[in-house]
């Protein structure tokens, strides 16, 4: 029997953010029910039952820490379909192989299945209690040094994986957006004309990406990814997939300074320390971008920033605010005055 505090967290979780996902993805919004999908979920997979639940987040799938009654942590993340599409299995192949590499990777627990409407897998959690602020001087480094590395250790699956192009590159011609990664947002709404634009723009100058083809992580900010002295835990293995490198690091360069779990800390980059990021992705590397590929790295930039502002702009019309131009919205109107 899981302790009924389990529900409350669940609850309380729900009660926080105003977002159709549970919903979506498990069919019911009934904390209950919720845990006896996941408790069947563990029993199935993992031969236990659950203890309790040490916490549950949701953003783009839902995300549990449970404890087994055999007393291991893991976590169980459940995925919306339309988004990991077949890359769920070379997700977690990836997860193996760095970790089998010496990087700070979760090993992947027996096999995905599915749970409600949603995909669930399971992994080991890394412990990790500090939190550090990616506009520490210090911090900015070990982040693109360990983007490096990451890329440097996936080299040999290139090609040898399923995974999904980042955006915008697995696009349709006519697309300019993905799919939203939060069932909130609505990229379409009017009055964001001007961002397109600058989506339009930066797509434009991606039609010819120069740089290797590469094996990354496309939400490598400093909430998916901790820090000490070195990195010391990664998180969202979802984000993985593949690109040349210069567009990596470029999206990267927009918003790695985010963690949204931390409202004491600014999520927002400037433009000088986006600048930065990149040119200390360069030193980690050992060799700088050439002028064909900073470009890719500064088209990619853009993109991920219009995508930001354009996700920004959706909550702020929705929650009445449409005017009030600040966070992703005014990084891109300065970044295009440039």
């Amino acid at each position: 029997m899981v302790a009924r505090g389990a529900e409350a967290v669940i609850a309380e979780a729900i009660s926080a953010w105003d977002s159709p996902l549970e919903a979506t993805l498990f069919g019911t919004t009934n904390p209950s029910k919720i845990l006896e999908l996941v408790n069947d979920f563990c029993s199935g997979v993992l031969d236990q039952d659950i203890r309790s639940l040490s916490f549950y987040s949701r953003g783009v799938g839902s995300v549990f820490g449970v404890i087994l009654m055999d007393g291991r942590r893991i976590a169980v993340k459940v995925h919306r379909r339309e988004l990991v599409d077949h890359g769920l299995e070379g997700f977690r192949r990836v997860q193996e192989h760095l970790a089998d590499a010496g990087l700070r990777a979760p090993r992947p627990l027996g096999d995905p299945r599915p749970l409600g409407h949603g995909l669930a897998a399971a992994e080991e959690i890394l412990g990790c209690d500090s939190r550090r602020s990616a506009h520490d001087p210090s911090v900015p480094m070990k982040l693109a040094t360990g983007l490096q590395r990451f890329i440097e250790a996936a080299a040999p699956l290139l090609g040898r994986v399923h995974l999904p192009l980042a955006h915008p590159f697995g696009l349709a011609a006519g697309e300019l957006w993905p799919q939203p990664h939060d069932l909130r947002f609505d990229l379409t709404l009017p009055g964001g004309e001007w961002i397109d634009d600058m989506a339009i723009a930066a797509r434009s100058a991606l039609k010819d990406p120069v740089g290797q083809q590469v094996i990354g992580h496309a939400d490598w900010r400093i909430e998916n990814v901790r820090v000490e002295e070195e990195i010391v835990a990664i998180y969202d293995w979802d984000s993985v997939c593949v690109c040349r490198e210069p567009a990596m690091v470029g999206a990267n360069a927009a918003a790695f300074t985010a963690d949204w779990s931390d409202d004491h800390v600014d999520p927002y980059p400037s433009l000088d320390e986006m600048a930065a990021f990149i040119v200390d992705y360069e030193v980690a590397r050992g060799r700088p971008f050439t002028a064909n590929q900073r470009e890719t790295a500064e088209a990619a930039l853009l993109y991920r920033l219009a995508y930001l502002a354009r996700c920004e702009y959706s909550d702020a019309t929705l929650g009445g605010f449409p005017d009030v131009d600040k966070g992703w919205r005014r990084l891109l109107r300065t970044l295009g005055g440039r």
